[in-house]
């Protein structure tokens, strides 16, 4: 993540907030600044109480009591291992997603301070905002893998689908740039910048209740990541009925392995584990034959592949959970084992 972005001068002088689209700008990117510090493991003074003009009913902005109370639990705990970097608290994991939409935030503010309302942005700055994208998306399955939907005080999940909406008026961002379309695109920017807003709005308001947490949760939008592939799994049709864009499963395949004394057994194995649904292709009966796409890692799809080889039709998508992305060892099943 690209956090030396972050390194803003926190005594930098307030934005008057009158509305306008590179105020806007300039004050979400204060306001993802903040949130930024605000779960830092050492919070500076000024972010601690900031005088702001991005807020009228807040002109005196403190971090909030709840999430000054909240801190210390979400710096100690540990919510994500990453190959790179180790172990990530709770606290990072969100400052990721901060980090993009200060970006963002901080780009846009540049780029509408320069250009007319309607103008393009050139076709470089289209692909830095792909990047934004691409990394925002990463950042979001990240916390959703993390279970994270009920962290910062049961407001997680609201935040995670206001996140989603700003990255959603991203891509169309790139979308409009890309096609010349300079009014659909500043339009965008606005957008994207009001759900930023919204993203920071939400850590001053009392937490939803729990019985309207479900309203506002964020469901992984199944989309191809760049790095990953789409893997093709043919499956029963009974499989796939209630499979769809967006669940989570664990692949398991059923095949006769060779065993010690050559015998042939009878055998499941489960291969793969909370693995995304991109695409289902459904079956026009139960006993049909149905194609559900999943989302892998290079890894993870060769393993598919050679499953399809070992297992041919005998491959089994079970669903999980929402929010279980919990992987377990598991042993391979044999009836031998159960019934010995």
């Amino acid at each position: 993540m690209k956090t030396l972005l972050m390194i803003l001068a926190m005594s930098a002088p307030a934005w008057s907030s009158a509305g306008k689209p590179a105020t806007e700008a300039a004050c979400a990117a204060e306001d993802m600044q903040l949130a930024y510090y605000w779960l830092a493991p050492e919070l500076p003074a000024a972010a601690r109480a900031r005088t702001t003009s991005c807020h009228a009913k807040n002109k005196d902005l403190r971090i909030p009591e709840w999430l000054e109370a909240a801190r210390p639990a979400m710096l100690e705990k540990k919510a994500w291992k990453d190959p790179e970097e180790g172990d990530l608290s709770e606290a990072r994991v969100w400052q990721d997603a901060f980090s993009i939409l200060y970006e963002f935030a901080e780009k846009t503010s540049a780029a509408l301070s320069a250009a007319a309302p309607g103008a393009a942005s050139s076709v470089a700055l289209a692909a830095e905002y792909a990047d934004m994208r691409t990394r925002l998306l990463y950042a979001m399955d990240r916390i959703y893998r993390a279970r994270l939907q009920g962290s910062l005080g049961g407001r997680g999940g609201s935040l995670l689908a206001s996140i989603d909406a700003a990255s959603q008026h991203l891509e169309l961002l790139v979308s409009a740039v890309y096609a010349g379309d300079g009014q659909a695109a500043f339009e965008a920017r606005v957008r994207t910048l009001s759900h930023a807003r919204e993203v920071f709005l939400k850590l001053l308001l009392p937490a939803p209740p729990a019985s309207a947490r479900a309203y506002a949760e964020y469901r992984p939008e199944p989309r191809l990541f760049p790095g990953y592939r789409a893997a093709a799994v043919p499956v029963r049709g009974s499989q796939a009925m209630f499979l769809r864009p967006g669940d989570r499963v664990d692949m398991m395949v059923t095949f006769d392995a060779i065993m010690a004394d050559e015998r042939k057994e009878k055998v499941t194995a489960t291969i793969l584990q909370n693995v995304l649904v991109l695409n289902v292709s459904r079956a026009a009966s139960a006993e049909g034959m149905a194609v559900v796409q999943l989302l892998c890692n290079p890894n993870e799809a060769q393993y598919a592949a050679l499953s399809l080889m070992q297992g041919g039709g005998n491959i089994s998508l079970p669903r999980r959970a929402e929010g279980d992305a919990e992987l377990h060892p598991m042993e391979i099943a044999t009836f031998r084992k159960l019934f010995k």
